[in-house]
């Protein structure tokens, strides 16, 4: 019995061994391998590898809620414009609407990767816009209801660009703006336009660098109001004159100074200035006129830092001057475009790079060139009162003025001498991080002469225009980055 059981057990045990040794002989399926996401310790917070690359990105988002009201007044929509091509209209504040809503949410996406030349980044941010009321500009028609303003959605690329060894190309912020609306909701006097544009950076070393940037002309062109033409008198020119094509772009130069106090800018442009005057339609070109002129600007701005008296203060002071080109002194587009409505109101003073003069005893409307010129200051202060709210006070002034031009009337097409203030303060809470609640006041004033022909009064405005109209905003922002 004892022989048969260890038989039994030994047999068992041959077995056993057998099965196992064969099992060792099959493929064994091995797990997948776990590619675990990794922060990317030298892009700075926010910022990961994107797995099975040596490329990190960061994934952003920003949402804006935005409410606003504007005081308006009784407007002149201006000489020569698409609304008044056979009259002018006299816009009454009760057909604006004064009030309006924006919602506003922009997502962005930035990678960058190390190379032997060193980070290469790319970076896109689209921008979607729901618009009502005063930002649709609600009753820019003069005399049709608001009721019918349903406002609308506006998509853009906001920004995409390519970033590599000094080298920048695509949609920025362009490199001659310094200040840029930095902390102000409602634009004032500066600079503050997106560009497309070919750049590249040198590293000075010590904190200076210099930049030359190719930027587009057309976005510095004043597009909406064209160019200026005196239309009535013995000056009288075709009203058709335009922006030609653009031939030249804008030409940028900066030298930029960055310390632990804060830094400092300066910063030129040359801007061409190409017009053309003829029937354009249904021609061949017959009697088409053009001429050219050089328009340029610079500026000059300083940023403090103030941490002797907040932790986050500063101060930012900035100037430009320009001959026939206004957007590098305001991207308004034209002083009376002060706020979110259609107009600041009163008289409208619109502004341009340059105003066509007819060249006396021409036939075929050939002109001349008046360009504008004109200077902008401004200066902003942020004060922390406690980690979690600080205030803004801002300011800025601004004049215009065209030569010639002013010495003919403002019924033919003339534009005399404007100047603008405006102040604005904000008062913001920030109850959490990337989470702030602003509320901001600003106020505007034009003073401004009418043009008028020499050795005569300026013809008067219709009864209830203003010729220095003011207007005064209050505006409340939610926003919430992430």
């Amino acid at each position: 019995m004892t022989f048969a059981k260890s038989l039994l057990l030994g047999t068992a045990a041959l077995i056993s061994a057998a099965s196992l040794a064969q099992a060792a002989d099959l493929p064994v399926a091995k797990a997948a391998p776990v590619d675990y996401v990794r922060v990317c310790d030298w892009t700075g917070a926010g910022f990961f590898y994107i797995p099975g690359t040596d490329t990190c990105i960061s994934i952003g988002a920003q949402v804006r809620i935005e409410g606003v009201f504007i005081s308006n007044s009784r407007t002149l929509a201006p000489v020569g414009t698409a609304t008044n091509a056979a009259n002018r209209i006299i816009v009454p504040a009760r057909d604006r609407d004064e009030s309006g809503f924006l919602a506003r949410v922009r997502l962005g996406v930035d990678t960058r990767t190390q190379t032997a030349y060193g980070t290469l980044r790319a970076f896109i941010q689209y921008q979607i816009d729901r618009v009502q009321g005063t930002y649709a500009e609600g009753g820019l028609s003069g005399g049709a209801s608001t009721i019918t303003n349903s406002g609308g959605n506006n998509a853009t690329l906001r920004r995409g660009f390519i970033q590599f060894a000094g080298i920048t190309a695509g949609r920025v912020q362009s490199f001659f703006d310094f200040y840029a609306d930095n902390y102000n909701y409602e634009g004032i006097a500066n600079s503050d336009l997106a560009q497309n544009v070919l750049a590249y950076t040198y590293q000075v070393g010590g904190g200076l660098s210099a930049t030359f940037s190719i930027e587009d002309r057309n976005a510095r062109n004043l597009s909406a109001q064209g160019l200026g033409y005196i239309t009535g008198g013995t000056q009288a020119t075709t009203s058709s004159v335009r922006y030609a094509g653009e031939t030249i772009p804008d030409l940028v130069g900066v030298l930029r100074y960055d310390q632990a106090w804060g830094s400092a800018q300066l910063s030129a442009a040359y801007h061409e200035i190409q017009a053309e005057s003829g029937p354009f339609a249904g021609t061949g070109g017959q009697g088409f006129s053009g001429q050219d002129a050089d328009g340029f600007a610079v500026q000059g701005g300083v940023r403090l830092k103030l941490p002797m008296l907040a932790a986050g203060d500063d101060l930012w002071v900035e100037g430009a001057y320009q001959n026939g080109a206004y957007l590098y002194q305001d991207s308004a587009y034209y002083i009376n475009q002060g706020f979110s409505s259609a107009y600041l109101g009163g008289f409208q003073h619109i502004d341009r790079d340059a105003i066509a003069i007819r060249t006396p005893g021409t036939a075929n409307g050939a002109f001349t060139l008046q360009k504008g010129e004109g200077f902008s200051v401004m200066a902003a202060f942020n004060h922390y009162f406690t980690p979690n709210f600080h205030d803004v006070i801002f300011g800025s002034y601004e004049q215009t003025s065209y030569g010639r031009a002013g010495r003919i009337d403002w019924t033919q097409g003339g534009l005399g001498f404007a100047e603008q203030y405006k102040i604005g303060n904000q008062f913001l809470w920030d109850p959490a991080k990337n989470l702030e609640f602003g509320l901001e006041f600003d106020y505007a004033k034009i003073n401004q002469t009418l043009a008028h022909n020499v050795n005569q009064a300026a013809t008067a405005l219709p009864v209830g225009v203003s010729k220095n109209p003011d207007a005064f905003e209050a505006r409340l922002r939610v926003e919430r980055d992430f």
